[in-house]
């Protein structure tokens, strides 16, 4: 039997999964053996890495493969300034990302604003993608309540490319959110000596950032969604009222074992480097 390589990858790739999904098995039964039942299993929001959280609050960080895990030494959220001491650390860190903490401010990225709101919604897109047309048409039945920075960025090939050029060279930045809104941005004029630092800024820190669904969201209160939500609402709400993790713990005074945020200021510093 002949495979395309498509479907080679595929098939490789499927087993690949059955592989890594026995992998992760054998390694919570490994675990469970030890007493340590599972709590929960929380993907981390970054490639080949799960935290596993035993019954008694133990936390591992294991390999998506299974092989390895890492159950000694502290694990820092450098970007929240938190360390990752218990379940609700873990889940608060992988489903928040601090711009306000990182200093990444979107509208000095040109963003495109909509919406008059006093919460504010980030938003990275592409005015090519499926889904991020539907989050664009249900984005001005929010604005009266939210603000949304958008930040538009090829996802989808050499098309993507072309029209969020187009986008960014706009000088009228209402004329081109509109143009968002409309579904017209192809039309808008094409670039012609433009200046581009702010979208290839914006291409840097998608890329930081990892932003690899869109549409990419991340709420008033640094919950992220990645993808469009099932239900634009309910997100919304749920990532205005979801508080993130202290960074001291409570009850805990300076000198007497407490846990201050971690400084940050390095790696705020690399990445205002690259952005400037």
């Amino acid at each position: 039997m002949n495979l395309s390589k498509t479907a080679l990858y595929a098939f490789t790739m499927a087993v690949v999964f059955v592989f890594s999904a026995n992998a992760h098995a054998n390694s919570f039964e490994k675990i469970k053996e030890m007493g340590l039942g599972a709590k929960s299993i929380v993907e981390m929001p970054i490639d080949g890495m799960v935290a596993y959280v035993a019954e008694n609050g133990k936390v591992f960080f294991m390999s998506s493969d299974g092989r390895y895990v890492f159950s000694g030494g502290a694990v820092t959220d450098v970007w929240n300034g938190t360390p990752l001491e218990t379940g609700g650390d873990i889940q608060r860190s992988a489903r928040t990302i601090p711009l306000e903490s990182m200093e990444i401010d979107f509208d000095k990225l040109d963003a495109l604003s909509i919406g008059t709101g006093s919460k504010t919604v980030h938003v990275i897109t592409d005015p090519t993608c499926p889904a991020c047309r539907k989050l664009t048409d249900l984005i001005p039945e929010y604005g009266d309540e939210y603000t949304f920075k958008i930040l538009a960025l090829p996802a989808l090939g050499k098309r993507s490319e072309e029209i969020t050029k187009r986008l960014a060279c706009e000088p009228d930045r209402e004329l081109a959110a509109q143009a968002l809104l409309d579904g017209t941005a192809d039309q808008l004029p094409a670039p012609r000596n433009c200046n581009l630092d702010a979208y290839k800024q914006a291409l840097l820190l998608a890329d930081y950032i990892r932003v690899r669904e869109v549409p990419f969201l991340i709420g008033p209160n640094n919950v992220v969604s990645r993808g469009l939500p099932n239900n634009l609402q309910s997100w919304l709400e749920e990532s205005s009222t979801f508080l993130p993790a202290a960074s001291v713990q409570s009850g805990a005074g300076e000198g007497q074992g407490a846990v201050g945020p971690v400084s940050s200021d390095s790696l705020n510093q690399r990445l205002r480097e690259a952005l400037n």
